[in-house]
């Protein structure tokens, strides 16, 4: 498998008027995911599907279960999950002063990808998810689909095994999203 939780839970504290309560956000979540699959979570606003989805790319810690992502153990060999996984968020994360392009090179880079493999894989990105035209325009006068492509763009340059999405055709027209 690769993603195997078992019992994966997140609480919060929240304090209101001077008193502590504990929150359930993720209430023990059991997967097994192959290799090659697509996986979805599906459910209502606060069902905690970005919650899970953080915990496994390691952005916040679990309360408690286990989880598995490649083999790696989510608490103890974080590194090693995040140099095997791709995640793209549900809030847009382009930088309007830069290019797609110079975004791609640099996240490619990030992942110790040399500097010419990291130009020939923005370019791949940047074709696959048809933004070549705009490839050299500051972020900032993209679309709003347009800087949804980048995002997920990042996502995927360096060849991730794992790709994590977080609502990832949000802000994409009824034609975008069928391609995505």
């Amino acid at each position: 498998m690769i993603i195997e939780t078992k019992g994966l839970k997140k609480t919060f504290e929240t304090r209101k008027r001077r008193k502590t309560t504990t929150v359930d956000a993720v209430k023990g979540v059991d997967l097994s995911v192959e290799a090659g699959a697509i996986f979805g979570f599906l459910g209502p606003n606060g069902a905690g599907k970005t919650t899970t989805l953080r915990m496994l790319a390691t952005l916040i810690q679990s309360s408690g279960g286990e989880a598995k992502i490649n083999g790696f153990d989510l608490r103890t060999q974080q590194d090693e999950v995040r140099k095997t996984i791709g995640y793209v968020a549900q809030g847009g994360s382009t930088w309007d002063e830069v290019s797609a392009r110079e975004e791609l090179v640099l996240q490619a880079r990030l992942y110790g990808i040399g500097k010419a493999d990291a130009l020939v894989r923005a370019e791949k990105a940047l074709a696959a998810f048809e933004l070549t035209e705009y490839a050299d325009r500051n972020c900032k006068t993209y679309s709003g689909g347009q800087r949804r492509r980048v995002d997920i763009a990042l996502g995927v340059v360096h060849d991730p095994k794992v790709l994590f999405l977080d609502e990832p055709t949000t802000g994409l027209d009824p034609a975008k999203r069928e391609d995505m």
